[in-house]
C-alpha cells in the first residue's frame, strides 16, 4: 500500500493562515467603527444634557412702579461689623499670613448709597486705619473694595472692619463681605466672612 507523503517544504495550512490574517484587519476596522458610532452617540447625549437651557419663566412681571422683592431687607442705613484676619494659625500655632479684600456691594438696582466710614480695628479693638476719607458714593449695583495687604500684620487674627453707610431713602441693604487669601510653602487657602449689622435705621415710610 503506497503511503501518501507530503512533499518536504510544502506549507501546511498556509492558505487558512493567510485567510485569517486578511480577515483580522477587516474585523478590527468594523469593531472600531462600531465603537466610534457608539461613543459618538453617548457624547452627543452627554452634550445635550449639559447644553445651556433658558430658565423657565413663571409668574408675571412686577407692575410698573413696584420694586421686585429680593428677600433683602429695606433699610435707610446700617453700621456693619465685618470680621477679617491678617493671619490664622496652623501646624501647632505657626502664623499663616493672609491678604484681605473687603467688598461692599450696593445690591439696590435703582438707588445709591453713601459710605461714610470703613474703619479697620485690630485684635484688641483699637482703631488702626480709616479707609474712607470724607464720603464714598456707590451707585445702583456698584461695588467698592478695600485691600489689606498680606504684609500688613497690624490687625492680627481677630481684626475687623466697622462700615457705616446710609441711603438718601430706603434701599436694599448692601452685601458686605471680606475675602481672605493666602499662600505659603506651595499651599493655598481662601475663605470669606460676612458682615453683621450692629445698628439698622429701618424703613420709616412706604417704599413705592
Amino acid at each position: 500500500m503506497q503511503e501518501n507523503k507530503i512533499p518536504q517544504g510544502h506549507p501546511v495550512g498556509k492558505g487558512k493562515t493567510s485567510f485569517w490574517l486578511t480577515l483580522l484587519p477587516l474585523v478590527a476596522i468594523v469593531v472600531i467603527l462600531v465603537l466610534m458610532i457608539y461613543l459618538g452617540e453617548r457624547l452627543e447625549n452627554i452634550e445635550y444634557k449639559l447644553d445651556y437651557q433658558t430658565p423657565a419663566m413663571t409668574g408675571e412681571r412686577p407692575v410698573s412702579g413696584q420694586r421686585p422683592g429680593f428677600g433683602i431687607q429695606i433699610v435707610e442705613g446700617q453700621t456693619v461689623y465685618v470680621p477679617v484676619y491678617s493671619h490664622i494659625y496652623a501646624e501647632g500655632g505657626e502664623p499663616f499670613l493672609l491678604e484681605t479684600t473687603v467688598s461692599i456691594r450696593n445690591s439696590d438696582p435703582e438707588r445709591g448709597i453713601t459710605i461714610s466710614s470703613a474703619r479697620y480695628f485690630d485684635t484688641k479693638g483699637e482703631a488702626i486705619q480709616e479707609y474712607v476719607e470724607g464720603q464714598l458714593r456707590l451707585g445702583p449695583l456698584e461695588t467698592a473694595e478695600f485691600l489689606v495687604k498680606k504684609g500688613d500684620i497690624r490687625g492680627g487674627s481677630g481684626a475687623n472692619f466697622i462700615v457705616v453707610w446710609a441711603g438718601d431713602e430706603p434701599v436694599y441693604e448692601p452685601i458686605i463681605e471680606a475675602v481672605m487669601v493666602g499662600r505659603s510653602r506651595n499651599q493655598g487657602i481662601s475663605f470669606k466672612s460676612s458682615g453683621r449689622p450692629l445698628l439698622k435705621r429701618r424703613q420709616s415710610r412706604t417704599t413705592p
